[in-house]
């Protein structure tokens, strides 16, 4: 039975507090502490002038470290502490379909995730000076489809998805510094890993000029939807409580 929409977009609202209480705010103090931390210097006295440039460099080089911890805490548990603490049993006891829940349930998160960003980068457009905010969101939606699509994924599968998550994305960076350069078989198996080579590159893009590479932003996007769709899949076919 499919769940009308006025059902889940109540469900919307509970799923957004609850990204507020139990996420938002760990993402608000860790990109608070660890931006501040590195911004502090360049507002002492004596300090570089921070122009423009200097400020998008230094907001970027951020950005690929806050925003890969938040992704990973965003999707942390996002299926499977329903599976482990058993809330699924009082979820789906009214006609609400996993498949729907859960996947509405990844776009807010994701939502809530841009939100925390909006936050945090007001208060460092007024501690540090401008800059563009909507790129740096660009690119936290582009990772948080491809590290979060994965996550998305694992989290269906297992109850202990962060260190497998880890794992993937981690390994994925050592096996293309070992044999990104091999022209053999071993080269081209790389292309079914995640495309971590990517994301630095489409990142200083992104945050310099705006734009990015099409063929990158597709396959980082696709890549990142072939997961949750899989996700999707397990859904379906497999009991939350099994």
């Amino acid at each position: 039975m499919m769940a009308p929409g006025g059902r889940l977009a109540k469900y919307a609202l509970w799923q957004f507090r609850d990204f507020a209480t139990e996420k938002g705010i760990s993402l608000l103090i860790i990109g608070l502490l660890l931006g501040f931390v590195q911004l502090l210097p360049f507002r002492l006295p004596g300090s570089p002038e921070l122009t423009t440039e200097r400020i998008t460099r230094i907001i970027g080089t951020l950005a690929n470290t806050i925003l890969l911890i938040w992704v990973f805490i965003t999707v942390n548990g996002i299926i499977s502490n329903d599976r482990k603490l058993g809330y699924y049993r009082f979820l789906f006891a009214k006609p609400v379909r996993p498949i729907q829940y859960y996947g509405q349930l990844w776009l807010v998160y994701l939502l809530g995730l841009l939100t925390a960003l909006a936050l945090v980068s007001g208060l460092f457009v007024v501690f540090v000076g401008r800059f563009n905010v909507w790129n740096l969101a660009l690119y936290a939606t582009l990772l948080y489809i491809s590290l979060g699509g994965i996550g998305f994924f694992v989290s269906a599968i297992t109850k202990h998805e962060l260190p497998v998550l880890a794992g993937i994305w981690l390994g994925s960076s050592v096996l293309r510094a070992m044999y990104g350069n091999d022209t053999g078989w071993k080269n081209r198996a790389l292309d079914l890993l995640p495309p971590v080579h990517i994301m630095d590159g489409v990142a200083v893009s992104l945050m310099t000029t705006g734009t990015a590479d099409l063929g990158r932003v597709v396959w980082i996007v696709g890549y990142g939807l072939l997961f949750v769709g899989l996700g999707l899949v397990v859904l379906h076919r497999r009991p939350l409580g099994g």
